[in-house]
């Protein structure tokens, strides 16, 4: 089940922690154990669950694939992130090894770039999303192992958290500026 976004999503949270460890940092763009998206303009202008997405270790450190055999670490192709969706590493079901939550975590991360790191990259597939899921599915994160890069658009576009207002403005801006130009110059001929 999905939620909707509350205005306590948008507001910055620089104390927030997971698990009382790592803390989520806008400044440093560090969001522990969470999927991070980004607005791919004008893609996302026009359907805004459209955008360039990468995931972090238990450190908050990004994992991003930007092109061919490249995972990038700890820089986002497109700048900050602008949502995030934070994810429990105690619902990681994969049979790795680890003594914490957070070991496991990260082991699955890792196997999951490794697999990138040996794919080229396409605009359609596979992309970021795919990368993305297929950590998810490494992780077999809450018993589920068949992500998808619709799912993840879903999940992403519901659930996760705004990046502060620059997030918001910056992921939602450009959509709300097109749907105010289109309802300004269509509703008059409507009517």
């Amino acid at each position: 089940q999905y939620k909707g976004v509350k205005m306590a999503d948008v507001q910055p949270a620089g104390d927030e922690t997971f698990n009382g460890k790592v803390p989520v940092d806008f400044r440093r763009n560090r969001y522990p154990c969470a999927v991070v998206w980004q607005p791919f303009p004008p893609l996302t202008w026009l359907v805004p669950m459209i955008g360039h997405t990468g995931i972090t270790d238990s450190q908050g450190i990004v994992h991003d694939f930007q092109g061919p055999y490249t995972v990038i670490e700890d820089s986002m192709m497109l700048g900050r992130a602008c949502r995030y969706l934070p994810l429990d590493p105690s619902k990681v079901c994969a049979s790795v090894e680890g003594s914490t939550p957070e070991e496991r975590w990260d082991k699955c991360i890792e196997q999951g770039c490794d697999d990138f790191r040996k794919k080229i990259h396409c605009l359609l597939y596979p992309n970021c999303n795919h990368h993305v899921a297929h950590c998810l599915n490494c992780l077999k994160y809450d018993g589920w192992s068949h992500y998808e890069m619709f799912q993840l658009w879903v999940m992403i576009f519901f659930r996760a958290r705004f990046c502060g207002w620059y997030g918001f403005l910056v992921g939602m801006g450009p959509f709300i500026v097109v749907c105010i130009i289109v309802l300004g110059t269509q509703l008059p001929k409507l009517l």
